[in-house]
């Protein structure tokens, strides 16, 4: 090669590099308009991710307002299970003071004496220990129709919706012409 073609290709190297920074200055100061696409893809991430946080906004207020519910049944809960306790050391007590009276009558049946103090005693003593078990029935009875409530409460719907059902049947059976067996 020749100096001469050396110096052919620098100066092709150059120009050629003179207009490839041209355009990079022309492309650094011309603003780029957003894509069309891009702005409303953009556009739609957001309103989804509005949606998703209104959606989360959402489930905590009900996650809260479940949290605050089940308290208050947790609480409701204790305070009764309180109650029941009261009744059965309640009870325990009265059924503790009928088996004394009950051998005190024993004891005194047995010697021949009638002693009309020790029969009331035994009757007050059984009239508290029914009290007390009729309290725990009611704690009882209290705790099922709790805990049922619910579970009448969402079947209600349905069970209004079958027996709708039901009538409609009802009402066509009664239209439908009746065949007997004579003819």
């Amino acid at each position: 090669m020749r100096m001469s073609e050396l110096e052919e290709y620098q100066r092709r190297i150059t120009a050629a590099m003179d207009r490839m920074a041209k355009g990079l200055d022309q492309l650094s100061t011309a603003p780029a308009e957003p894509d069309e696409d891009i702005v409303q893809a953009l556009e739609d991430e957001r309103q989804a991710n509005a949606q998703l946080t209104e959606q989360m906004q959402g489930l905590k207020e009900s996650h809260q307002n479940d949290l605050v519910n089940l308290r208050e049944q947790m609480d409701f809960n204790d305070d009764r299970m309180t109650q029941l306790d009261m009744d059965v050391q309640r009870l325990r007590q009265a059924n503790e003071q009928l088996s004394a009276a009950c051998e005190q009558l024993r004891m005194a049946n047995a010697e021949g004496l009638a002693d009309p103090k020790l029969i009331d005693t035994a009757v007050i003593a059984e009239l508290e220990s029914l009290r007390a078990t009729r309290a725990i029935e009611m704690a009882e009875i209290d705790a099922v129709l709790t805990a049922l409530a619910p579970l009448v409460e969402e079947g209600e719907p349905e069970y209004e919706a079958q027996a709708d059902e039901q009538g409609a049947e009802d009402d066509r059976a009664e239209d439908e012409p009746k065949s007997g067996g004579a003819d």
